[in-house]
């Protein structure tokens, strides 16, 4: 294919291990033609994953700095990834607009029911983590949390009518089929629900998201193949997303993941060039 993209991309300015000017020379250099620029959006709590408040003007100036540098070699766009957290960050679409982004994506990395005190982190790299607060925020209660997750997934979708789900099955990730299956009636029935959510909400995207693969903390997409085969089979658009964190991650199965597309029934996907449009895989 004609394109070769990163949208969902990561720098120090939030986990990520390498400047932005580093990402984008690397970009470049595997031959993308179109990068964007995506880094955690501020959270009102401490953390050690998202860009500070404070800093955010200094990412918008560097990212736009870096857009006039390389115009000719590479399509550079700016963006942010926002955390739908319950209670707390439900308004993004109004942090995505007063921050003049390009584009934006909405994930859920905390599941957090509506009233509840405490968030049970999903992502990481530690699953004893995942264990734990499993057991602390919902009583060891998997189906009561995946639950959760799903419903604060679907208003997420609703509410803030994201251009891109991130990883839109990443509960899975830390569970390993050990407490509950994918195969579980009553998972496939959230499951199926939140993609009528996608496809039911104009101009809202689902990534196909390569990271749990390539990092070996999942051996599946996010979301799996066996949903990417129905969302065809739906017609709901898709993108294809390494959410890298280091310049080698850049293009990570990206190629794979578009012949795995056109297997399961893919014709085009959709990539971001100042608006969503589509190309042919």
């Amino acid at each position: 294919m004609s394109k070769k993209f990163a949208f969902h991309t990561h720098s120090n300015f939030c986990d990520g291990k390498n400047s932005l000017e580093e990402m984008v020379l690397a970009a470049i250099d595997k031959g993308l033609t179109h990068y964007g620029f995506s880094s955690h959006a501020p959270v009102p709590f401490e953390n050690r994953f998202a860009i500070k408040q404070e800093c955010v003007g200094e990412y918008l100036q560097e990212c736009n700095r870096l857009k006039q540098k390389y115009e000719g070699k590479i399509k550079l766009f700016v963006a942010m990834e926002f955390d739908y957290i319950t209670d707390i960050m439900e308004d993004i679409n109004a942090q995505a607009e007063a921050y003049n982004l390009d584009y934006f994506i909405a994930s859920v990395h905390m599941v957090k029911a509506k009233g509840a005190e405490k968030m049970w982190f999903i992502d990481g790299g530690k699953q004893e983590v995942y264990d734990q607060q499993l057991e602390s925020v919902f009583d060891g209660d998997i189906r009561k949390g995946v639950e959760t997750f799903f419903c604060q997934t679907n208003a997420m979708i609703k509410d803030a009518k994201p251009n891109v789900v991130g990883h839109l099955d990443k509960i899975k990730m830390h569970n390993k089929e050990r407490y509950f299956k994918q195969t579980d009636a009553w998972y496939e029935d959230l499951m199926m629900t939140t993609l009528q959510t996608i496809k039911s909400t104009y101009g809202t995207i689902c990534e196909i998201n390569t990271r749990g693969l390539y990092k070996g903390r999942c051996d599946d997409y996010f979301p799996s193949r066996q949903w990417i085969k129905r969302m065809a089979q739906m017609q709901i658009p898709v993108t294809i997303s390494t959410d890298c964190h280091r310049v080698e991650e850049i293009d990570c199965l990206f190629e794979p993941t578009c012949d795995m597309l056109r297997s399961v029934g893919y014709n085009e996907i959709w990539y971001f060039d100042k608006h969503w449009q589509t190309t042919k895989i």
